[in-house]
């Protein structure tokens, strides 16, 4: 069973459109590939882990007061209000870094794995970055059907011929080196 040939112009098209020009574009790479997305992994995740300490900060906060120099904790007196901010911190969190990393992507194929090793999503068609809703897509299959299918998703570049996952497929976007 093989996959249905991907909608619009072949990728082909545009790689022989930009053949030998100063756009020259060379696909990118499972390592480089890989190394991008465990940067981003690491880098977007310090950023989340600063929400989730600050919100598990509340939710286990206790009413503590100085007293000879150490603090005294009541537990009976813990605040309810404290475990909702912390929650919502949290959740605040998640989105805002989610944000960070699809706005990233859509507008400039670079969130920040990506442009410490190099490389850029484009779209396939015309090489133009692939805007916030496409962004969202390859985010959400990457992360529910590719990784969860014993990430074959992701391996598919391996030995496709070009070098796109099934996110990429999806989307109709390629990633290229810079």
């Amino acid at each position: 069973m093989s996959l249905p040939p991907p909608v619009g112009p072949p990728i082909e098209q545009f790689v022989d459109e930009h053949a030998g020009t100063s756009a020259d574009i060379q696909l990118a790479g499972f390592w480089r590939r890989f190394a991008g997305l465990v940067l981003d992994q690491i880098l977007y995740g310090a950023l989340a882990a600063v929400f989730v300490a600050a919100g598990l900060g509340l939710i286990a906060a206790r009413n503590c007061y100085p007293s000879n120099g150490s603090f005294e904790c009541y537990e009976e007196l813990v605040e309810p209000w404290s475990a909702l901010a912390g929650i919502a911190i949290i959740a605040l969190g998640a989105l805002f870094v989610l944000y960070l990393y699809l706005r990233a992507l859509g507008r400039t194929g670079q969130p920040w794995g990506a442009r410490l090793v190099g490389i850029k999503v484009i779209r396939a068609d015309d090489g133009s970055s692939i805007g916030f809703g496409r962004a969202l897509g390859r985010t959400l299959f990457a992360n529910i059907i590719s990784a969860n299918v014993l990430y074959l998703g992701y391996l598919w570049m391996l030995w496709d011929d070009r070098k796109q996952t099934w996110q990429d497929k999806v989307v109709r976007s390629i990633v290229v080196r810079v």
